[in-house]
């Protein structure tokens, strides 16, 4: 059980930083080309860093069902989608509010994981509620200083809406990100950084395949065939399409390749770097948690959840966010419950 703590809370400070620095490499880049360089320097980091020490697992791969290979691929690609979602609420809303939403992933995974028999004790079962709920205090308190930070749609002439920028793709993120690290522990026998590689390979993929196809699906197969045919800049092409009346707004997920000169480039590296790494080694800290032997996955998704907690005190730090009274209550909540589920 001390195991399974230890890799939960390991998750959860390396997610809450990767996702602090997502904010900044998506408001610099946007959301799709921040994804696709993420898994760039992911799988980089695999190949350089890890493969040479022998902790993945490739040759087992040979022997592997292909199903549970397939299945392993397609619950990261769908994590993939969650982050997506998340990344694009980080670009349009308020990190105080949509970071505590995500956060909610932990609640449907221990929901599943008491529906298909996991048996915490008592003292567990307080502490996960305990933490639970003192990450939605930490994290959602209104911040009286959130408004001055948030995007001000009101300011481009869009109409008033009824939910914050940002709490729809947070909660279909949560949704996604319940589901898919519950079912991960079905896939866990190839090992939990071998499951994180497959993952980031299959997104890589994924994106890849995306960023070739996404100019077609946007401006057309025929013009963007004929001006690529004459060799014509990104420019020529773009105004070749819209004489040809086939473009349309470009949409948030597809490869956009805006001009960066060296400060915003710098900028954009300094902020995904650390994202990539950080969300690679959360991922696999959660996948080896859930695999210890003795570790409960309503334990370790409930101490991941507390990555929110991470991201609103750097935004605290760094941003100058206000942490209400309220939040310090839940912080302390937090440090009860963690001490209740190790007990």
């Amino acid at each position: 059980m001390a195991s399974g703590v230890l890799f939960g809370l390991t998750a959860a400070l390396c997610w809450g930083v990767a996702d602090y620095c997502a904010r900044g490499a998506t408001r610099t880049v946007g959301t799709f080309l921040t994804l696709l360089v993420v898994q760039i320097i992911a799988v980089a980091a695999f190949l350089v860093f890890v493969a040479p020490f022998g902790l993945l697992q490739l040759a087992a791969l040979a022997h592997a069902p292909l199903s549970t290979v397939l299945a392993a691929a397609l619950l990261n690609l769908l994590i993939m989608v969650g982050a997506a979602l998340l990344y694009r609420a980080f670009a349009i809303g308020v990190i105080a509010l949509v970071s505590p939403i995500a956060a909610g992933f932990a609640a449907i995974t221990t929901l599943l994981a008491l529906i298909f028999g996991e048996r915490p004790t008592v003292a567990q079962i307080v502490g996960l509620i305990l933490t639970l709920v003192g990450v939605v205090i930490a994290s959602t308190v209104p911040n009286p200083h959130a408004s001055q930070t948030a995007p001000v749609a009101l300011a481009h002439g869009q109409r008033r809406r009824l939910l914050a920028p940002g709490v729809i793709e947070s909660l279909a993120a949560s949704v996604l990100f319940g589901v898919c690290y519950y079912a991960l522990r079905d896939v866990s026998s190839l090992g939990g950084v071998t499951v994180a590689f497959i993952g980031k390979v299959a997104d890589l993929v994924a994106l890849g395949a995306l960023a070739l196809l996404a100019p077609v699906g946007v401006y057309g197969w025929r013009a963007w065939r004929g001006a690529r045919q004459m060799k014509a800049s990104p420019e020529l092409l773009a105004r070749t399409c819209i004489e040809a009346k086939t473009t349309v707004q470009y949409p948030w997920y597809a490869l956009r390749l805006p001009t960066m000169d060296g400060g915003t480039l710098g900028r954009f590296l300094v902020f995904v770097i650390p994202t990539s790494l950080l969300d690679t080694a959360a991922n696999v800290a959660y996948n080896v948690g859930i695999d210890n032997a003795g570790a409960l996955t309503s334990v370790v998704a409930t101490l991941s959840s507390l990555f929110s907690v991470v991201t609103v005190l750097l935004a605290w730090v760094f941003l100058r966010e206000r942490l209400a009274r309220w939040q310090w209550v839940g912080v302390a909540a937090i440090f009860v419950g963690v001490a209740l589920v190790n007990w």
